[in-house]
């Protein structure tokens, strides 16, 4: 029999924001694929705080940071052959995912391609980024009768998401803050605008305004708009 491809959320930082759930099914499957950008592999790492992968297959999956479609598609394709090589052999394979499997996955890209050929796959939800950022900050993400409305800053007609009415998350913010700002600041709402960067990692910031935040930020920063 086939094995089974597993996401398992591994939540923004905090090895302790991991679910049970996430840490029985790490520590079942043989293999570990763990996803690799710049040769870092930050959801093992944090994985790996909270399960005992002693003995585990770590599966390498590169993952480059680019925006070009070609290489992009041949990255998750490679992986996905990787992945099913081990399924094949009728080994589960878990995948550490940061924040949570279903918001902004690469996982998702991936159980795509392996389920189109035949292969089981489970998700494992977890903590997403922007709830344990809210939870730093000590501020409710929404209240009764308000939405909430998450875009990738990275990509998303920020001036019009900001116009929307509830509380605003923009995600993977990075090399987009100089342009996150002038919009924030053309709509009015510095004053409405805080941020945590490397939620729960070492190195965690919290700007409770706006002016607190330099332009030279990580790409693992969550902003929020409370309206």
């Amino acid at each position: 029999m086939n094995g089974t491809l597993y996401g398992v959320s591994v939540g923004p930082g905090d090895p302790e924001l991991l679910t049970v759930k996430a840490v029985r099914t790490l520590e079942a499957c043989p293999v570990i694929a763990a996803p690799r950008t710049g040769g870092k592999t930050l959801a093992l790492d944090i994985a790996a705080g909270a399960a005992d992968l002693t003995g585990k297959e770590i599966l390498p999956l590169d993952f480059p940071m680019t925006r070009d479609h070609a290489v992009l598609r041949a990255a998750h394709r490679a992986a996905a052959d990787a992945v099913e090589a081990r399924l094949r052999a009728g080994q589960d394979v878990a995948v550490p995912n940061l924040g949570d499997v279903s918001v902004y996955s690469t996982f998702s890209y991936l159980m795509q391609l392996v389920t189109a050929d035949g292969f089981a796959a489970v998700m494992i939800p977890g903590v997403p980024s922007f709830c344990a950022v809210a939870a730093a900050l000590g501020e409710s993400l929404t209240t009764m009768h308000k939405p909430v409305h998450i875009f990738p800053a990275s990509s998303g007609p920020t001036g019009e998401a900001l116009a929307l009415p509830g509380t605003k998350v923009l995600m993977k913010t990075g090399r987009s803050m100089p342009e996150v700002r002038a919009a924030i600041a053309a709509a009015g709402l510095e004053d409405r605008t805080m941020l945590v960067q490397n939620c729960g990692l070492p190195g965690q910031k919290i700007c409770r305004k706006l002016a607190d935040a330099s332009d030279d930020i990580s790409y693992y920063t969550t902003i929020l708009v409370k309206e």
